[in-house]
């Protein structure tokens, strides 16, 4: 057995090497990459290895039989001048030599020859995308020429993840201030210390809580049409009555969706609150009045266009007649942050004292939250995570968003 070794830069220089040197006979035993240093040291180049072979017992396969028809001599003659010995005997011609070209062919139709190639092939497009990732990051380095390039991927994911690029910015030098040299190739340890520097960021004001020592905790959520207003209001009267053992009252004044109200009587049945449905100033402080003896009030309002000024009155006005302890507006992750910024805007003339942000399950960016919180000073009193009821609800917690910002999972 006569085995050979055979190096090249790619896999095709290798296999013209086994095919020039060993022939079509070869057999090829074994593939691998490995990588060398050039340049002093300084840089990296791939090469690959053949390990191929001759005089191998493998069964050859059959071949068709290469002895002559029995044809008239005369018509084969005619049809083949000057095969024939004088005797009229076929003579055979002898085997042509097959080409390059064919060797080739029949080297890398061979199951290792195709694996060689595919191996090669995967290789090289790891190479492209290492490549175009690395001009990738060149490219936003000149666009971002302040950002330490250690800390480059956690930038970008802030800034991919819609922070504001000011502020990512400003976090990430925050953090190369803060962390040693030697930690930066830590992913989870510039993590934990990016959740940290977002935490700070975050206004919370935690839970509802009773402040009266009499009468109700009146407790109104407004927002936007389709934010989940109604949802909303249903976790947190279930989390008060069934967890917390408080008394609860519902009032809606949600008349435009009749689909609303049976929503919200269903949920009031299945908890044992009492629930009434106003539509004006003078309702709405009769039915609060009706409900002296509850621990908390909460009070469900119809969806309004921040861009509509009639409407935002009717709504300060009917806010104005109950005077509640508290305003929530209630904003969807899922809206684009400009909206986000508009609505809060508006509805803050109205009146706003907290806000409840909603569908973070649905938001493919929640770092728009950050920013949205920022400009509006106001504080996060909880975040809701799904469709259950009560269970997809949570108090506003500066480092869990701060997660969620950075990517972890609802």
């Amino acid at each position: 057995m006569n085995l050979q070794t055979f190096k090249a830069p790619t896999m095709a220089e290798a296999l013209t090497q086994v095919k020039s040197t060993m022939g079509a006979d070869a057999v090829i035993l074994h593939t691998r990459t490995f990588q060398t240093r050039a340049w002093l040291g300084l840089r990296r180049r791939e090469m690959v290895e053949i390990t191929a072979g001759r005089g191998i017992g493998i069964a050859e396969r059959r071949r068709p039989s290469t002895a002559a028809r029995t044809l008239p001599v005369a018509s084969a003659a005619a049809a083949n001048p000057g095969t024939y010995s004088r005797t009229g005997a076929i003579a055979r011609r002898p085997p042509e030599a097959p080409s390059p070209a064919e060797n080739g062919r029949q080297l890398l139709e061979t199951p290792a020859g195709t694996g060689a190639a595919m191996l090669s092939l995967s290789r090289e497009m790891e190479q492209l995308k290492t490549m175009v990732k690395e001009l990738c990051t060149k490219q936003d380095l000149r666009q971002a020429p302040n950002i330490p390039p250690e800390l480059f991927d956690h930038y970008r994911q802030l800034v991919d993840n819609h922070v504001c690029q000011e502020l990512a910015g400003d976090l990430i030098k925050t953090i190369h201030r803060q962390v040693r040299p030697e930690h930066y190739s830590e992913p989870q340890f510039v993590r934990g210390k990016l959740v940290e520097q977002l935490e700070k960021l975050i206004n919370t004001t935690g839970p509802i809580v009773r402040t009266k020592t009499s009468g109700p905790h009146v407790v109104a959520l407004i927002g936007p049409t389709g934010v989940g207003k109604t949802t909303t209001l249903a976790k947190l009267a279930a989390n008060l009555k069934l967890k917390e053992r408080h008394r609860v009252g519902l009032i809606t004044l949600d008349t435009y969706r009749i689909a609303a109200v049976d929503q919200l009587k269903r949920y009031a049945d299945i908890i044992g609150s009492p629930l009434r449905v106003v539509s004006n100033a003078d309702d709405l402080r009769d039915a609060a009045r009706s409900m002296s003896d509850c621990d908390f009030i909460l009070i469900d309002t119809a969806g309004r266009s921040p861009n509509d000024t009639l409407k935002l009155n009717e709504l300060r006005g009917l806010l104005e007649a109950v005077q509640p302890d508290e305003v929530h507006l209630v904003l969807s992750a899922t809206n684009s942050e400009k909206s986000l910024e508009l609505a809060a805007s508006r509805f803050g003339e109205v009146r706003t004292d907290k806000i409840i942000f909603t569908k973070i399950d649905e938001s493919a960016n929640v770092g728009t939250l950050l920013n949205v919180v920022r400009k509006v000073n106001k504080g996060v009193s909880y975040i809701t995570t799904g469709q259950d009821v009560p269970d997809d609800i949570e108090v506003g917690r500066g480092r869990r968003i701060a997660e969620l910002i950075l990517g972890e999972s609802v």
